[in-house]
């Protein structure tokens, strides 16, 4: 006669194929135990396990895992309680890090923007011949940092405007006032390194082929975009290559295909689509994401690093194209 195991939350029972209890092996009375006993299904047909579980308080009760529906009631509360954190945590992948760092640069990116946008008027009301000839943000924080007043500038880039500049002056209160924006700024420009180079360190350990492929910026603002390396590893190439085009994408379909469709999203910043011709970098986006799309795969499932080799496969296939004539 077949015999069936039914898991419960109390404990597994092998039931007969007449629904008859053969024997109970039961589980700890700690919830923090039971929890990570119940991922395994039951091996029993439906109509059996249901009988069992309608059945279930008076098993409980008979076998004297509890004495009554209120001590029922009560552990299977606490064993659903730790259920659900069971799921939260693994529903929280290391991949999520990735997602949070990108956006925490992203905001940095904007905050410093700002930020430096307000320096720059600012400080032209004291040297605004520097606003044009630094162009680099970062440096002209930096200067503003290191000199202060414009009297005491060494630059050779500025040296020749600081006399004879068309600036207001300022004391020493408004020159230490904005030296101490600019510092502030310069921390933003420094916790924007560390979490890049954090960031450059979890696409090595979470995606190292689709990082490598896709280079560390755009591979993280694709698995931001797309909710995660599962997702992404899920996705045809086609999707991959529209992610972060999505305005576009809605105008053209908005449009009734009166406006171009997209091409590309994110990926069209990728160095083999920009130093391309604009009639051959179409090709190369559905070649990039049909390689990043394998690449996110084997990221995921297998694990197995590939990315040297994919890379210069797919560095050669674009030779190719770029060879191609019209």
């Amino acid at each position: 006669m077949a015999s069936y195991q039914v898991r419960t939350f109390i404990g597994i029972f092998f039931v007969d194929e007449n629904k008859k209890i053969i024997s109970f092996k039961p589980f700890p009375k700690d919830p923090k135990e039971v929890a990570p006993l119940l991922n395994e299904k039951s091996e029993a047909p439906a109509e059996i396990e249901k009988f069992v579980k309608e059945n279930l308080l008076k098993y409980a009760i008979e076998y004297k895992f509890v004495k009554n529906q209120i001590e029922f009631n009560q552990f299977l509360t606490k064993v659903n309680s730790e259920l659900t954190k069971q799921k939260i945590k693994e529903s929280a992948s290391r991949d999520n890090l990735i997602i949070h760092v990108n956006n925490a640069v992203e905001e940095l990116d904007r905050s410093i923007n700002i930020f430096v946008e307000r320096l720059r008027e600012w400080y032209s009301l004291h040297f605004p011949e520097m606003d044009r000839v630094i162009e680099n943000h970062e440096m002209y924080v930096e200067l503003i940092g290191k000199f202060g007043d414009r009297e005491n500038f060494n630059d050779n880039r500025l040296n020749q405007f600081k006399e004879k500049s068309s600036g207001m002056e300022f004391n020493k209160e408004d020159i230490e006032t904005v030296k101490l924006f600019s510092s502030d700024i310069s921390k933003l420009y420094e916790l924007r390194k560390e979490f890049t180079n954090y960031l450059s360190k979890l696409l090595k350990e979470i995606a190292p082929n689709f990082s490598v492929l896709a280079g560390d910026v755009i591979a993280a603002k694709l698995i931001a975009k797309a909710g995660g390396l599962e997702r992404l590893s899920r996705m045809p190439s086609s999707t991959i290559q529209l992610l972060g085009s999505e305005k576009a994408l809605f105008r053209f379909l908005k449009s009734r295909g009166r406006s171009k469709s997209p091409k590309y999203g994110l990926i069209y910043n990728h160095p083999l689509i920009q130093n391309s011709p604009s009639d051959k970098q179409g090709k190369i986006a559905r070649l990039l994401a049909s390689k990043l799309s394998i690449a996110a795969r084997i990221d995921y499932y297998s694990k197995e690093y590939r990315g040297d080799q994919m890379k210069k496969e797919l560095e050669a296939k674009v030779k190719g194209i770029l060879s191609l004539k019209k």
